[in-house]
């Protein structure tokens, strides 16, 4: 199922007598308007709206891990860009918050926008990312999305939750590694050469904006979970920003990116024990010449403060069906979290708990 929304964007033209295509800094004339509306369909968005594996359950929790990605499809604020399809330039732009739904029930964006008559590019994408963000908007094949690199301090903390020496070393494994935090959605449409003529009255652009961002499911399975106290993982060989004028990823250098991980069951499993280490993530995607640089480690601090550190080669997992057809990273093996506390069987013998058998028998005299 294709669950649609539409958005529509409306832009005031001016007419300007004797204005020419090629004005940079488009003038207001009140005497004369066009109205153009930008229809927005947002497409289906595997692993998100679709293809969601809906066998995992998440332990002490109602919701599941693909509702705040399914909130980021329903964007509050909408950013208008107009580019002169000669030089790239930026022209003008809106933003436009003032949304209504339409006779279909779909979500619709209003605003003004004024620019003379003449040819353009229109570049439209959600405004409300906090953690994605857009730098370059000025031309339009350097407009770039992306996010921002984790600091070294960031890093120690999120990867090892400032636990002593072993988080000391399980953080020197990630010191020479790119990782940024994952992107939000971002849904762009684009529409190139769009004709303004200084007699129309009505000028209509249908488009259709796709997210530049992929998104993933992945889970381990593991035994020992409950000696889990927190968890997240790490995936490296990804493409760390996207060109969406031009919707072209970069490739270097690549990056990784950083998330918690989730307890949880998935009932599609053989066997008794169904526990799992999942998460559902974000990303500008998978690079293909990064082949060999494809690897996720899962960081497990257990119940005692231990740092746990398990590595997994991803390039063959990337390359299966479920991975293809539907995002779902599924690493078909066991990890066992041991439990912590050792067994009180080994802590006998031990100088506060001494054994029997360790006494000796002592015969003497005492002096009252």
């Amino acid at each position: 199922m294709i669950k649609r929304f539409s958005f529509t964007i409306l832009a005031v033209v001016a007419i300007l007598a004797g204005a020419v295509a090629c004005q940079r800094r488009p003038l207001e004339d009140p005497s004369e308007v066009v109205s153009i509306r930008i229809r927005v369909d947002v497409k289906a968005v595997t692993n998100v709206n679709t293809n969601i594996r809906n066998s995992v359950k998440l332990y002490n929790q109602n919701t599941t891990l693909w509702e705040p990605k399914l909130k980021q499809l329903d964007p509050e604020m909408m950013r208008v860009l107009v580019y002169d399809p000669e030089t790239d330039n930026l022209l003008t732009q809106s933003f436009i918050s003032y949304a209504t739904k339409d006779e279909s029930g779909e979500k619709v964006f209003a605003g003004n926008l004024g620019i003379s008559h003449g040819n353009f590019n229109f570049l439209v994408y959600n405004f409300d990312t906090p953690t994605t963000q857009v730098s370059n908007e000025n031309n339009e094949e350097q407009i770039l999305a992306f996010t921002d690199e984790l600091s070294p301090a960031q890093k120690a903390h999120y990867i090892t939750q400032d636990k002593g020496k072993a988080g000391e070393e399980g953080y020197d494994s990630f010191q020479d590694i790119s990782i940024r935090l994952e992107p939000e959605h971002l849904l762009v449409a684009n529409e190139r050469n769009v004709r303004i003529s200084p007699h129309d009255s009505v000028v209509v652009v249908q488009t259709e904006a796709n997210t530049v961002v992929d998104t993933y499911y992945i889970q381990i399975r593991v035994t020992g979970l409950q000696f889990a106290s927190n968890a997240t993982a790490v995936i490296t060989g990804l493409s760390p920003s996207n060109h969406i004028g031009l919707n072209e990823r970069t490739v270097e250098p690549s990056t990784a990116v950083v998330f918690d991980l989730q307890k949880g069951y998935d009932e599609s499993l053989a066997g008794q024990n169904k526990d799992v280490l999942c998460a559902v993530f974000n990303t500008f995607g998978k690079i293909e010449e990064a082949s060999s640089n494809l690897r996720v480690t899962f960081n497990v601090i257990d119940t005692a403060g231990n740092l746990l550190q398990h590595d997994v080669d991803m390039n063959h997992i990337f390359k299966t069906e479920d991975a293809i057809e539907r995002h779902w990273l599924i690493i078909d093996e066991v990890w066992d979290i041991p439990d912590p506390q050792p067994n009180p069987s080994e802590q006998a013998g031990g100088g506060f708990q001494p054994q029997v058998d360790d006494w000796e028998e002592e015969h003497g005299e005492i002096i009252l």
